[in-house]
């Protein structure tokens, strides 16, 4: 090959290519950042979507834990109040204690003499006594 052939060909496939590729460029461009665009947007919504499914695993898991606190805190309310009228028929028997131990006269020590012991401890609601 001599020189002039090989200028000639060199030429021709720069400017053949080149004017091509030149007037292509924007088009590419252009279609290149659509892709990148549209890559960019499918893995945020994926973000999104994995961040809605853990939001809602989350509130499923709070909504149980707020029930069991519940439940939880009913149980506590009424040993609590089991608890208060348990206390206050222990306070009201240490208060009508006999002062003599199996005597027929029974002598409340505070000086108490009429008062109506079936009012203030129920038989049935305490066995016990």
């Amino acid at each position: 090959m001599d020189w002039v052939t090989l200028v000639v060909t060199i030429i021709s496939v720069l400017f053949g290519q080149g004017i091509i590729s030149f007037f292509t460029l924007r088009e590419t461009k252009k279609g290149m950042k659509l892709d990148n665009k549209e890559k960019e947007d499918n893995r945020w919504e994926r973000i999104a979507n994995e961040l809605e499914e853990q939001l809602r695993i989350a509130n499923e898991r709070n909504e149980r834990k707020d029930a069991i606190i519940q439940e939880k805190d009913d149980i506590i309310t009424d040993l609590r109040t089991k608890l208060d009228g348990t206390r206050t028929k222990c306070a009201v028997a240490e208060i009508l204690r006999c002062e003599a131990v199996s005597c027929s006269s029974r002598v409340p020590p505070l000086g108490v003499r009429n008062l109506d012991v079936n009012k203030m401890i129920e038989p049935e609601a305490n066995p016990e006594l």
